[in-house]
């Protein structure tokens, strides 16, 4: 319902702002990892674990709102005992909607604890971030002795085929990760709308989506000539849009960064890389979550 604003008298419609979170726990099983916590406050939820590949624990995460509106929070935290093996996607894209006058925050964030011998990955689908939002995308991932990890994060800024940039806005990405209290990546990445920063070769080129793929992996010279040449085959193969990808090792982390105009074509590459560092990162075959043929 309307009400007026008690400076102006003017009416709008308030908007309610959730502080959710969730937070998972994970054990090592006798023959598989059990999702044996699982917390939550406002609109996160989990649905049943799966287990396509029997011990591995498969997990969807949902936010039934779909978007972020100024004032929300979302947190998942994740706990990793030793020898846990968990993958973790989601069904649809994640919104930022516009923000409002005040530029009110919008904030997202990852935290997860991985333990000696466990592996997480973290492999979400895209966050669009609308013209005009106030975004904060945070993630921050603790290892353990021997912990292993494969995530991405893609950021697509405004909605171009629905004819909106982002000239107006703000968006704040950060990537951390540590191992035994040592850090090994820490990469902050600052998008404010309209600036030079989004045409520039230097910056965005004129593109809108940015992701990056970290695993903790140390891939020789073979092995990155290997993925490079599969990779620019299949983006040859598939006539896909024009797009920047680079692979880079920078001491024990592995890195693929995309710079492009297509969420789809970033995770569909991003899935074939995942596809052949999986064996290498904790000794598996690729098993794809049933959801992502949907």
């Amino acid at each position: 319902m309307a009400v007026p604003d008690k400076a102006t008298g003017a009416e709008y419609v308030p908007i309610k702002s959730w502080q959710a979170s969730i937070e998972l726990g994970f054990r090592a099983g006798k023959n598989r990892t059990d999702l044996v916590r699982s917390l939550h406050k406002g609109p996160l939820r989990v649905q049943s674990p799966f287990y396509p590949e029997d011990d591995c624990c498969h997990v969807y995460l949902l936010h039934p709102p779909g978007g972020m509106v100024p004032g929300d929070a979302l947190r998942v935290g994740l706990n990793l005992d030793v020898g846990a093996n968990a993958l973790l996607t989601t069904p649809s894209a994640g919104k930022v909607y516009r923000s409002d006058a005040a530029k009110t925050v919008q904030s997202q964030g990852i935290s997860a604890q991985i333990a000696s011998a466990a592996c997480l990955e973290w492999l979400p689908q895209e966050t669009i971030v609308f013209e005009g939002a106030e975004a904060e995308l945070n993630n921050n991932f603790a290892l353990q002795g021997d912990a292993a990890l494969c995530a991405w994060d893609i950021v697509v800024l405004g909605r171009r085929a629905s004819g909106e940039g982002f000239k107006n806005g703000h968006c704040t990405q950060k990537i951390e990760i540590s191992r035994d209290g040592k850090l090994l990546l820490k990469e902050r990445t600052e998008w404010l709308g309209g600036s030079r920063m989004l045409d520039a070769p230097w910056g965005m080129g004129g593109m809108s989506v940015s992701g990056t793929l970290f695993a903790t992996l140390q891939c020789d010279q073979q092995m990155m000539d290997t993925l490079r040449e599969g990779l620019a085959e299949l983006v040859a193969g598939r006539g896909w849009l024009p797009a920047e990808w680079g692979l880079s090792q920078k001491r024990e982390i592995f890195l693929a960064r995309y710079l492009g105009n297509s969420p789809e074509h970033c995770r569909k590459g991003f899935m074939w890389l995942w596809s052949q560092l999986r064996p290498k990162l904790n000794g598996r075959a690729a098993c794809p979550p049933r959801i992502w043929n949907t």
